[in-house]
């Protein structure tokens, strides 16, 4: 499960622009939380925009792994 999770962390922290899109993603987030937050949004604003967030991350991120995976085994690098 370790091996999981590490492999789900270096997926994201591969490139410029996946630690771009998770920067970018948290400052949406935040931005909606703290839109929420100053009551000018009701609060399922924030929890869809969660979701969808973390829809999104899940399927990014899964995607990353497998194109990794697979450069990864291309090349000859076994793990």
């Amino acid at each position: 499960m370790l091996s999981y999770f590490r492999e789900w962390q270096e997926a994201r922290q591969a490139t410029l622009g996946r630690r771009i899109y998770g920067y970018a993603s948290s400052a949406v987030l935040l931005a909606v939380g703290v839109w929420v937050f100053l009551a000018l949004a009701p609060v399922w604003i924030f929890w869809a925009t969660f979701a969808a967030i973390f829809l999104l991350d899940a399927f990014l991120t899964r995607k990353w792994v497998n194109e990794d995976a697979l450069r990864n085994y291309r090349a000859g690098e076994v793990l």
